[in-house]
């Protein structure tokens, strides 16, 4: 029967051989990298290719998880016994609350379509959540320029695993090698992704940092290719009073519903002032210091932009 023909993983059994010290170790393995996962100890864990459902009950031994699996082969009735929930289903057919975690190890390379798998996985995973996903690092040994496995239909590279992760909408926080599978998949990539945000989630959290960095109003100073590139997309939902600039040859620019010109004292005095340039930031402080701001009243781009 082909490997990508449906019904051929349903007819399998014992996959796994629970009592080799190859299947203790990589088991040994795995729960140490859920487990550096699991922020609270109370998550929703799904489990992709759950087999018998030994690395779930490792988890659920240690927290107090929820931890479910997919699982096609017949090793689904042994995992029944040991996780929450089973299903013998592929993972674009489960319907389930979001998961904070899934996990997956050695099952993506199995997989025709990876790019319809991963976006099951993003329908199930919780905004915030996370995936761990493994798989062989080429032919999953130094000594093989080829996995034969007729199993498997893909070989991953690091660049490769990454790739598809990324025009599936998920984000590397972290990708290693040499992992262990087993005896002659010794060398296997371990990739720990997140969603990508939305440009709009984006764009809220930065609208955000504006807010909770200035407090209300405040006037931008240092009109140039630093305000056109990280300040002009957001200044219709921000509360810019004015644009200024030391530049005369500036002065009467129309940029947007503002109007560049120069500080006027009387006109701009006690609003904060962000200073729109990353490269000339230190020289306009000391301008402005000069005109009599406070520094108090002087905020960087840097200090909105950086990460607190």
């Amino acid at each position: 029967m082909p490997m990508e023909e449906a019904g051929y993983y349903e007819t399998l059994v014992a996959r796994n051989d629970l009592s080799t010290p190859w299947f203790k170790r990589k088991i040994r393995e795995r729960v140490a990298a859920v487990t550096a996962l699991l922020l609270t100890g109370k998550e929703r864990v799904l489990e992709v290719g759950c087999a018998e459902g030994e690395l779930g009950r490792e988890i659920k031994g240690r927290f107090a998880v929820t931890y479910d699996g997919v699982e096609l082969s017949q090793d689904s009735a042994l995992a029944r016994h040991k996780l929450d929930q089973v299903f013998q289903t592929p993972a674009s057919k489960v319907e389930a609350a979001p998961y904070q975690l899934i996990v997956s190890f050695h099952v993506l390379e199995h997989i025709a379509r990876p790019e319809q798998e991963l976006a099951a996985w993003a329908r199930l995973l919780s905004a915030d959540g996370r995936v761990l996903v493994e798989v062989p690092n080429q032919a999953g040994h130094p000594l093989l320029a080829s996995d034969h496995n007729a199993e498997h239909l893909h070989q991953f590279t690091p660049a490769s695993l990454n790739l598809l992760l990324a025009r599936c909408g998920f984000t590397c926080d972290a990708l290693s090698a040499g992992h262990y599978e087993s005896p002659v998949y010794s060398d296997s990539l371990r990739l720990v992704a997140r969603l990508q945000p939305t440009a709009e989630s984006r764009e809220q959290a930065l609208l955000q940092r504006f807010r909770e960095r200035i407090g209300g109003p405040f006037l931008v100073y240092g009109i140039g290719g630093d305000y056109l590139n990280y300040l002009a997309p957001l200044a219709g939902s921000l509360d810019i009073r004015a644009l200024l600039d030391s530049s005369e040859a500036k002065w009467g620019q129309h940029m947007g519903n503002h109007v560049v010109s120069a500080y006027d004292p009387q006109v701009h005095a006690e609003l904060p002032i962000v200073i729109c340039s990353i490269r000339y930031a230190a020289d306009i402080r000391q301008h402005l210091l000069t005109l009599g701001i406070t520094a108090q009243r002087i905020i960087g781009l840097d200090s909105i932009y950086e990460d607190a």
